[in-house]
């Protein structure tokens, strides 16, 4: 199969490279160039346009910040869905919200388009090992075609339901991993006010049923270590977070823990913190109650 890539940011650019690896036929764009660049020379072909690369491919992947960037890409005048034949796929990777991924499904199914979500799970550092986590949103008879495609990226897929039903488990799963950001930092800051060593800490919280992956994996090789190039940036993490607040009042749901975690990582945006990764919450409430950055 011929496939296309839009979206080459921190994980849409590890999972193309990791199609190329695998032999497949890929073609990419982007808005930036450095990134199509580096991919052409590893074997991908370019696409002057998005309307061009769903042209010539039978799937097409979209890995794009949020929702609007997804509407524009593939609704627009000159997009995604006026590119693809019908009887091709689209596989939405990114994070966006529950209206605009039923959208796309209509839009896609109005033009004969196989659609599916498949927003992707576990940290950047995965991505790059090829270890990353799918939550799938398909039709049981696209389920089989997409998952061998989508295990040239990863490790793991997880058929969610129907298309939709992959976003909708993306939201739930950041919500819990952004709210276990804040807390995995204000127990650090409180040990470090109460005069604890920061690595024996870590290692009580690690060896305990308090652990949780953002903490174990993550914590140790960004903000701990002093790392806050972006992985998961704290803007995005922003915006996932509101992205659940919204789908809760939706469905009519309080979401208090939510809706402080949001309130919180905006703080620290407005303190700076954009262009971070969200591990930077640690120095942000290390910061505000007087305290030096924590690092092991």
């Amino acid at each position: 199969m011929k496939v296309g890539f839009i979206g080459l940011g921190r994980m849409g650019f590890a999972l193309a490279s990791h199609l190329l690896r695998k032999g497949v036929h890929l073609t990419v764009h982007d808005i930036q160039s450095a990134p199509v660049d580096a991919l052409v020379a590893q074997g991908a072909l370019r696409a002057a346009s998005t309307r061009e690369l769903a042209a010539g491919v039978d799937v097409v992947f979209t890995m794009l910040p949020g929702p609007k960037q997804s509407r524009a890409v593939i609704l627009g005048e000159g997009g995604v869905l006026d590119g693809l034949r019908g009887g091709s796929f689209l596989v939405e990777l990114s994070t966006i919200d529950t209206d605009t991924v039923d959208e796309l499904a209509r839009a896609s199914r109005e033009r004969g388009v196989h659609f599916a979500d498949a927003p992707v799970g576990r940290l950047a550092a995965h991505a790059d090992r090829g270890e990353s986590l799918f939550m799938l949103g398909a039709a049981e008879a696209d389920r089989a075609r997409l998952e061998s495609l989508l295990l040239q990226m990863g490790t793991t897929v997880l058929h969610c339901g129907d298309p939709g039903s992959g976003t909708r488990m993306k939201l739930i799963n950041n919500l819990m991993v952004l709210c276990y950001c804040q807390l995995n930092s204000e127990a650090l800051v409180l040990a470090n006010a109460l005069g604890l060593d920061t690595r024996k800490t870590f290692d009580v919280l690690t060896g305990t049923t308090a652990s949780n992956g953002q903490l174990k994996e993550k914590w140790p090789v960004k903000v701990l270590g002093g790392d806050l190039t972006p992985g998961f940036d704290i803007a995005l993490g922003f915006k996932d977070l509101t992205l659940a607040c919204q789908a809760a009042q939706s469905a009519g749901i309080s979401l208090p823990m939510g809706n402080l975690a949001r309130s919180l990582f905006q703080l620290a945006r407005h303190a700076g913190k954009d262009g971070q990764d969200t591990s930077c919450m640690t120095d942000f409430w290390a910061e505000s109650n007087g305290l030096l950055p924590l690092r092991m």
